[in-house]
């Protein structure tokens, strides 16, 4: 059996993002809920902020009634979420560990997030110290069973060459490539983690220029030429095809945007073939997070990109796409998840080697009965025999070990090798499995 593997999670908490940026920019789709939700977001990310620092009665008291509200009116799963969001990075990350303990998870990629660039600014903590933090809190602690992705973003790339200064009005000292470099090669990071639906497409973003006029940032400075976008993204690509680092996009419609529907402008599947066409970057390990599912649309609804994606698999031996955060536990949904993936797979057999498993916490939290997400998917693909058990195993593992390079003799395997050496760290039994596997 190969090692399970969460290839997509989160434990970002509210002090390192632009929290109500964030929090305004997300699709809400109940209609009680959509026009509610500019009305209560700058309380809740206002109470939110201060719950860790503030031990007043009265605060304590302000804050039941207005998490109070958004249970009512939005329901209890955003209640969850929002005390999610209200701890601290090393309790966000207990919580997960222990959440899913019973799912036996051997590897948790959580993917760190930058959004400082693109939303309304509240303060947030320097991108540096997240990554140092989760360095010397998260990874070393956890001895194997936790290695993030990093996050890169050119716009902070930009400001950090032109000397800019940063939305908190400091000077921006910290290139996003200096900083993926040092935490890839020195602070057990496994990959880079991008959100094209901020506001830049993968390539050829002068064509776009227009588009990100639309972007309610707080500073249009930061709003640089298409041209530039793709200076420093090609510079990405090059150092993730040079050394094996492998790319996770953000790649499903009304999650994090810049303003509603930029994921279609900017962050649609297809506009990656710009990328993957050239032949200097065709070894460049990507996966399509989300699988561009939409869920009130399934397989192939109008504005769904699953099954784009599903061609562009078949087109492009490098390419994987994930599952994180799909209903599968929402009754509603159960029976067309299971129609479709069994229609899908008879399409395109090539999503049994392609498809991995990721659950998107905390934002999983939003849906009701997120603990069983893991056997819920397991039931959706093992229905009427669709996917065979090693191809669970597979989904649960082994997809996502060849997507992370983790192979004996991989430059990110062997990074984690040093890794744990230079850090006195005894490899977990998961990657001591690759190491007997390949012997």
């Amino acid at each position: 059996m190969k090692p399970y593997i969460d290839i997509h999670a989160h434990i970002f908490c509210a002090k390192d993002i632009p929290l109500k940026g964030y929090l305004l920019s997300r699709k809400y789709e109940e209609k009680l809920q959509k026009w509610l939700a500019p009305l209560f977001i700058p309380a809740v990310a206002s109470c939110i902020r201060k719950k860790e620092k503030s031990d007043s009665v009265l605060f304590r008291l302000i804050y039941k009634i207005v998490m109070g509200l958004v249970g009512l009116c939005m329901g209890k799963p955003y209640v969850e979420w929002g005390e999610a969001l209200a701890k601290d990075v090393e309790a966000i990350t207990c919580e997960m560990v222990e959440t899913f303990q019973n799912d036996d998870i051997d590897l948790i990629v959580p993917l760190m997030i930058d959004y400082e660039y693109w939303f309304v600014n509240t303060p947030d903590t320097l991108i540096k110290d997240q990554i140092n933090f989760i360095y010397e809190n998260i990874v070393v602690p956890y001895a194997g069973k936790i290695h993030p992705f990093v996050p890169f973003d050119p716009a902070r790339e930009l400001a950090f060459r032109k000397k800019l200064c940063n939305p908190d009005g400091h000077l921006e000292r910290f290139g996003s490539l200096n900083l993926l470099r040092d935490a890839i090669e020195n602070k057990g990071f496994i990959g880079v983690k991008l959100y094209n639906s901020l506001g830049y497409r993968p390539f050829n973003n002068a064509t776009v220029e227009a588009k990100r006029q639309k972007i309610p940032m707080h500073d249009k400075k930061y709003l640089f030429s298409g041209e530039e976008y793709d200076q420093v993204l090609a510079e990405l690509y090059d150092y993730c095809v040079e050394n094996e680092v492998p790319i996770t996009a953000h790649c499903c419609m009304y999650g994090i945007e810049s303003y509603h529907d930029a994921s279609f402008d900017f962050g649609q599947a297809e506009f990656w073939r710009e990328v993957l066409d050239q032949e200097k970057y065709k070894n460049l390990q990507l996966n399509l997070a989300h699988f561009g599912l939409y869920a009130e649309e399934g397989y192939d609804g109008e504005i769904t990109w699953t099954k784009k994606i599903c061609q562009m698999l078949n087109d492009y031996p490098n390419l994987f796409a994930d599952v994180a955060c799909h209903r599968v536990m929402v009754k509603k949904y159960v029976q067309r998840f299971k129609n479709d993936y069994k229609l899908m797979c008879y399409e395109f057999p090539v999503v049994k080697e392609r498809l991995m498993f990721g659950t998107d916490w905390h934002v999983l939290k939003r849906v009701p009965l997120f603990t069983s997400f893991k056997q819920c998917y397991e039931d959706v693909l093992s229905f009427e025999n669709n996917f065979d058990e090693q191809e669970v195993d597979n989904f649960l593992g082994g997809n996502a070990l060849r997507f992370l390079g983790l192979v004996k003799g991989g430059k990110n395997f062997k990074r984690l090798e040093k890794f744990y050496k230079t850090h006195d760290i005894t490899p977990p039994e998961w990657f001591k499995s690759i190491q007997s596997s390949a012997q």
